[in-house]
This record gives C-alpha cells, sequence and structure tokens, in this order.
C-alpha cells in the first residue's frame, strides 16, 4: 500500500471527513431551525428577534465552506468534463494531473489569503452591527474550508500522480499488466 492510501485510511483523515459531517449536519440544522423561528416570529407573532439574521449568515457561511471542502473530499464538486471524454487515457491522466496540481495551487493560494483575513479579523476585531458579534467566526469558516479542500486537492493531486508514474500511460494498473477484465471488474 502506498504512502497516499495509508493517509486515506488513517485516523486523522477519518476524523476530519467525521468532523465535517458534524459541522454540516448541525449547521443545517441549525439554519434550518433558526428560519423556522424567524418565520413564526415574523408572520404568526407579529415580532421579530433582533439580529437572528446575522447568527443565520455565521451558520450559512460554515455550512457553505464545509460543504465546499466535503464536495472536493468526495470529488463531487462541480467540474466540467467533456475535454477528457475526448482524450486517450494516457492524456486523460496527465489532465487529471494537472487539474489536481491546479487546483491544490489554487487553494492553498486561497487559504494563504484567508490566513490573513483571520489573522486581520482577530487583530482589529470588527463585529457584526446588530449582535456585535466578532467578524472571523464566520471568516474562520472560510480558512476551514480552504485549508481542508487544500488538503484533500494535495491528496488527489499526489494519487493521480502517482497513478499516472505507476501506469505509464494512464491506464489502470490492471490493463497494463496484460490483464483483461469484463464488465463487473472480474
Amino acid at each position: 500500500m502506498n504512502i497516499i492510501a495509508t493517509f486515506k485510511n488513517s485516523a486523522v483523515w477519518k476524523f476530519l471527513v467525521k468532523i465535517q459531517e458534524w459541522i454540516l449536519t448541525l449547521a443545517s440544522i441549525f439554519v434550518v431551525l433558526i428560519m423556522c423561528v424567524e418565520v413564526f416570529l415574523r408572520y404568526v407573532v407579529k415580532s421579530d428577534l433582533f439580529g437572528l439574521e446575522e447568527i443565520v449568515v455565521i451558520a450559512a457561511f460554515w455550512l457553505y465552506f464545509m460543504g465546499s471542502s466535503y464536495g472536493v473530499y468526495e470529488k463531487s464538486h462541480v467540474k466540467a468534463d467533456i475535454i477528457p471524454q475526448m482524450l486517450k487515457p494516457g492524456q486523460r491522466a496527465f489532465l487529471s494531473v494537472l487539474i489536481h496540481f491546479t487546483m491544490a495551487a489554487l487553494c492553498i493560494l486561497y487559504s494563504a489569503w484567508a490566513v490573513e483575513m483571520v489573522h486581520y479579523s482577530i487583530v482589529w476585531m470588527p463585529r457584526t452591527t446588530g449582535l456585535r458579534i466578532p467578524i472571523f467566526i464566520s471568516q474562520t469558516s472560510i480558512l476551514a474550508g480552504y485549508v481542508l479542500m487544500s488538503l484533500y486537492s494535495i491528496v488527489y493531486f499526489f494519487e493521480e500522480l502517482f497513478h499516472l508514474l505507476d501506469t505509464g500511460d494512464g491506464k489502470n494498473s490492471q490493463e497494463s499488466a496484460g490483464v483483461k477484465t469484463n464488465e463487473s471488474g472480474r
């Protein structure tokens, strides 16, 4: 087993995924409940709870950025994949490596910018207008999301790179070894 597979089976990898799943679940439930309370207060009680929108925005930030990083983890994020379908397997594998490298580089860049943004928010401590909640709470979700996206992108880049280098032509290792498989993989 290679180092990438070992890392993906590690407790750290599994812990990060579980934390994301918990944050996604709790933030989703929280946003739905807060929105229900808001609707009930506004249209049934004819009242308004001051600053409720600020709390929803913070939860939505965490939901969005954890969802984005979870999409990268699952490889289910939005992508345009018509060009790879027109390429040969070796070209497709090279393009995959290039795409994963680009994605990792951009996520690392955005993570660095997010560090600066959160640092600025901690130093200057801007707050929301209503409840005076520190802005860095919502901005930390951006940092956490991009750090996780960077991690997953780096791991998938090396996974694709090692696969390309191992097989040489981008085909799976069984085909490269001359082993024929049917559609069910047997």
